[in-house]
């Protein structure tokens, strides 16, 4: 199966249409990991988009404004870790890799990601991207101390929560949470980007802790 079938957008319904948030991807035949701050404290109006292609070779129409979704609800939400599974009962997904963590990664793993980049402006293009493990690392939140990874590579608005699969083992490692931003941005946006964000330095939390959700 093609990753395009698992990987989804997530969104929020509202008075002009979809505003699309961030990235989820399957973990079970109905359920849907992706991270806390995509979606914050409440599932109202939550809605996942559901693929529009075949598979990631064809031509994504950026043109194309129509979108399928689907109504989803919080399953399990952990703020502290800055993860979140959705349950989408009207949708059913099975998907080709397993769930494993950041110990099986060491720097110098070659990984690869899925997401939304820059849907923050309404842009539904599922993305492909390679990188590489730079270090693994433990970032405290409160009192409780959790594996990260960090990726040779930049995010953008819209891939949080998106998958990073080690390809070796087919095994999804980590869950993307965003760019290294030092004391939370830069206070100020150009273009709609934070230029503190501008650099090589993106994070990812171990998808051993979604086992202990599910």
């Amino acid at each position: 199966m093609d990753m395009s079938q698992v990987v989804c957008a997530i969104g929020r319904q509202g008075p002009e249409g979809v505003q699309l948030l961030g990235t989820g991807f399957a973990v079970s035949t109905t359920r849907i990991a992706t991270a806390f701050h995509v979606v914050g404290p409440s599932d109202e109006n939550l809605v996942v988009a559901l693929p529009r292609y075949q598979d990631l070779s064809q031509y994504q129409d950026t043109s194309d404004r129509q979108l399928r979704a689907v109504s989803a609800r919080m399953a399990a939400p952990d703020p502290v870790r800055d993860l979140c599974i959705l349950e989408v009962e009207q949708y059913r997904m099975s998907f080709p890799y397993s769930l494993d963590g950041t110990d099986s990664v060491p720097p110098g793993t070659p990984v690869v990601t899925w997401g939304f980049p820059h849907a923050n402006f309404g842009r539904l293009v599922l993305t492909q991207q390679q990188a590489h493990v730079g270090a693994r690392i433990l970032i405290e939140s409160a009192g409780a101390k959790s594996k990260h990874i960090v990726l040779n590579t930049q995010a953008r608005e819209g891939q949080s929560g998106g998958p990073v699969l080690d390809p070796s083992s087919n095994s999804v490692v980590a869950v993307l949470i965003g760019s290294y931003a030092p004391g939370g941005g830069g206070g100020i946006s150009l273009g709609g980007v934070d230029p503190a964000t501008l650099h090589q330095t993106t994070h990812a939390i171990s998808a051993e802790y979604l086992r202990e959700m599910l």
